[in-house]
C-alpha cells in the first residue's frame, strides 16, 4: 500500500503542473465572461462560459492522462519499475480523477457565485443541484471512458515498436484498428435485433435536452420538461469494452514496453 502511495504521489508530482495551468485558465475565462457581461449588460453570459468549461472536462480528464504518459514516455520509469502495470496505470486515472473532480468543484463554485451575486439575472430560476451532479457524473464517465482508449491506444502504439516491420507504420495500424472497431460496432447496430436489444431492452427517463436563451432583455436556461426514454445497454456495453481495453492495456504494460 505504501509503495502504490509512493505512486500515486510520483504522478501527482509529474503532472500537477498541468492540473494548477487548467485552473488558472478557468479563473481567466470566468473573469472574461465577467467582462463581457458586463459590457454586454447581460450578466447571465458568465454562467454560459462556466457551462462551456464544464463540457470541456470530458477532454481535461483524458488529457491529463496523456500528459503522464508522455513524461513516462520520456523518462522510461516504467521499463525499471516493479510495480506492474495495473498498479502504473491505475494511478494515473484516479491521479486524473482527483484533478478533474477538484476542477469541476472549482467551476460549480464558481456558479453559485454567480447565481448568488445575480440573483436577478440568473440564467436558472431555481438552483440546479441535481441537474448539477448529473452533468458532472455524465462529464467525469465520458472522461474516464475516453482516458482507457487513451492509455490503450497509446500502449499499443508503443508496444508495436518491438516488431520491426511495424515499427514505421505504427500509426496506419492503430488508424486501422480505429476503423476496424468502429465499423463492427455499427455493423452490429445495423442488426434489427441487435439494435432492439441494446436500445429497448433497458431505458430509463431523462429530460429531452438542456436548453438556454440569450434576449436584449432576458435570459434563461433549464432543463426540458419532456421526458424521454433514455437507453442504458449501449452505456454498459462500452462499459465492458472499456474495462476489456484497459486489461489489454495492462498485459501490453506489463511486458515493459519501451516508449
Amino acid at each position: 500500500m505504501n509503495a502504490f502511495k509512493g505512486l500515486l504521489w510520483k504522478d501527482f508530482k509529474t503532472s500537477s503542473i498541468w492540473f494548477y495551468g487548467w485552473i488558472a485558465i478557468i479563473f481567466l475565462i470566468f473573469v472574461i465572461g465577467l467582462v463581457i457581461g458586463h459590457y454586454v449588460h447581460e450578466p447571465s453570459v458568465t454562467q454560459i462560459f462556466l457551462i462551456m468549461i464544464g463540457v470541456f472536462h470530458f477532454a481535461f480528464l483524458p488529457g491529463i492522462v496523456c500528459s503522464m504518459l508522455r513524461v513516462e514516455g520520456k523518462t522510461q520509469l516504467w521499463l525499471h519499475s516493479p510495480h506492474s502495470g495495473l498498479k502504473l496505470l491505475s494511478s494515473k486515472i484516479i491521479i486524473a480523477f482527483i484533478y478533474s473532480t477538484l476542477s469541476l468543484l472549482v467551476v460549480d463554485i464558481l456558479g453559485i457565485l454567480t447565481m448568488v451575486i445575480f440573483q436577478e439575472d440568473s440564467l436558472f430560476s431555481y438552483w440546479p443541484i441535481k441537474e448539477g451532479i448529473l452533468f458532472n457524473l455524465g462529464v467525469t464517465i465520458v472522461g474516464l471512458y475516453f482516458s482507457g482508449w487513451t492509455i490503450f491506444l497509446w500502449t499499443l502504439y508503443h508496444s508495436l515498436s518491438k516488431y520491426p516491420s511495424l515499427k514505421n507504420i505504427r500509426w496506419i495500424v492503430i488508424a486501422g484498428f480505429i476503423i476496424v472497431y468502429q465499423s463492427a460496432v455499427a455493423f452490429l447496430m445495423s442488426i434489427d435485433r441487435v439494435e432492439r436489444f441494446f436500445f429497448e431492452t433497458f431505458t430509463v427517463k431523462v429530460s429531452s435536452g438542456f436548453f438556454f436563451s440569450v434576449g436584449a432583455n432576458e435570459a434563461n436556461a433549464g432543463f426540458d420538461a419532456e421526458m424521454i426514454p433514455f437507453p442504458v445497454m449501449p452505456f454498459l456495453f462500452e462499459g465492458m469494452i472499456m474495462i476489456i481495453v484497459f486489461i489489454i492495456a495492462c498485459r501490453l504494460l506489463d511486458r515493459k514496453v519501451e516508449v
